[in-house]
């Protein structure tokens, strides 16, 4: 197999990657507010200059880790979608493993570190800005993805999707901060419960 040329652009992305990789492991260990880019350089073996060509300050490092994790979140919701074209009450169970994979995968403290910014966030403008923004961009995703599914299985499209996409967004961001302060709670259960509660909605919409 012919070995992929490492062009200007691949070795950015690698570069941008690894300091992902390095926020992820220094935010979790000090917190936003405790972690500072020259430790974020150090941990990913780049100097302070390579993190600053990437990401113009430490708010924006934060956020681009919180994008990577949707995205990835989206890929395999993607991809659990595509392996059946069965309705979603049918396939309880491949969404729960979705959800299961996706929390055993995740940085360990990612739902306190997002509580940490959200809280930040209320008190600095420039900071409440971007976080609206990538959470209005999750919204539009999952909005996009519901209304797909709803006119690949032949029902009527959703009177608002983007409400709906906003509701779904905000139960599970409910039970992810469920899990951080009583984790025995959030069992197989109720994660169970909670996704076939949606696709229930999600019929009868």
């Amino acid at each position: 197999m012919p070995i992929e040329p490492l062009t200007p652009e691949r070795r950015r992305q690698q570069t941008r990657e690894h300091l992902l990789a390095a926020a992820a492991q220094v935010f979790a260990e000090r917190g936003f507010h405790g972690a500072t880019l020259d430790e974020v350089a150090a941990v990913a073996g780049f100097t302070k200059g390579a993190v600053y060509s990437n990401f113009a300050n430490k708010e924006e490092l934060f956020l681009a880790l919180f994008q990577a994790g949707f995205e990835r979140e989206l890929e395999a919701l993607h991809a659990t979608l595509a392996m059946s074209a069965a309705p979603p009450e049918s396939r309880i169970s491949d969404f729960v493993k979705l959800i299961e994979d996706e929390w055993q995968s995740e940085p360990r403290d990612l739902g306190v570190l997002f509580q940490e910014f959200w809280l930040y966030a209320l008190r600095n403008p420039a900071a409440r800005e971007r976080l609206v923004d990538l959470e209005e961009q999750q919204v539009r995703s999952i909005s996009h993805i519901l209304q797909e599914e709803r006119q690949r299985l032949g029902w009527e499209p959703l009177e608002s999707p983007e409400r709906t996409a906003r509701l779904v967004v905000m139960l599970f961001r409910g039970i992810s901060s469920l899990r951080i302060l009583q984790p025995e709670a959030v069992d197989r259960d109720l994660v169970e419960a909670a996704i076939s509660f949606v696709a229930r909605a999600l019929e009868g919409a």
